[in-house]
């Protein structure tokens, strides 16, 4: 499958769920994150959901992290320069949504890629090899290239691996892990 199809795929299944569906996929996604071992990670990066494409909501594990004493980052989004920054968050920070709907904050404590612990890295599929296929602006594979290479790179998923992308490019970031509605997967 290349990326192509597999992000086809993969925006086909997202836009076939139902809401009662996205809500069982999200109890399991967050039953595992429960489970997931955080016990060594101070600095935890993540996506903020976009909504209108179904990804996983992300506000419930921002809450979880809050309460686990984790600093929590998210990102900014420059889409001249195709460049994020990162930004610690707090409880009281506001988020707007940018032109593409994706919550950015509206303040916080700039943070170094280098300086974050783990991950949680938004995809529309990825294989059993821990390839993962974006929205295909590169993003996440320029951010997750500039993390320290003891960073975790855990991906979020409603859905399990699909078949082998066969057109990585060596610039593609894997994934360490994985965890979806149903199981944790290692890499």
């Amino acid at each position: 499958m290349t990326k192509a199809e597999a992000r086809r795929y993969h925006l086909d299944l997202r836009k076939q769920l139902t809401p009662s569906q996205m809500q069982k996929k999200q109890e399991g996604l967050m039953k595992h994150i429960k489970v997931f071992d955080l016990s060594r990670v101070g600095v935890v990066h993540l996506f903020l959901s976009i909504q209108k494409q179904k990804e996983p909501n992300t506000k419930a594990l921002v809450d979880l992290l809050f309460g686990m004493d984790k600093k929590v980052v998210v990102s900014q989004t420059n889409f001249a320069t195709k460049q994020m920054t990162h930004w610690e968050i707090f409880p009281e920070t506001a988020l707007q949504p940018n032109t593409y709907g994706i919550p950015e904050p509206m303040g916080g404590i700039p943070t170094q890629p280098s300086a974050i612990d783990l991950v949680f890295v938004p995809l529309l599929g990825y294989d059993g090899k821990g390839q993962r296929v974006g929205y295909g602006q590169g993003f996440y594979d320029r951010f997750l290239s500039r993390c320290s290479p003891q960073t975790v790179f855990v991906g979020l998923s409603y859905f399990p691996p699909c078949p082998e992308i066969t057109d990585c490019d060596p610039t593609d970031i894997r994934l360490h892990s994985c965890i979806h509605s149903e199981e944790i997967i290692e890499f």
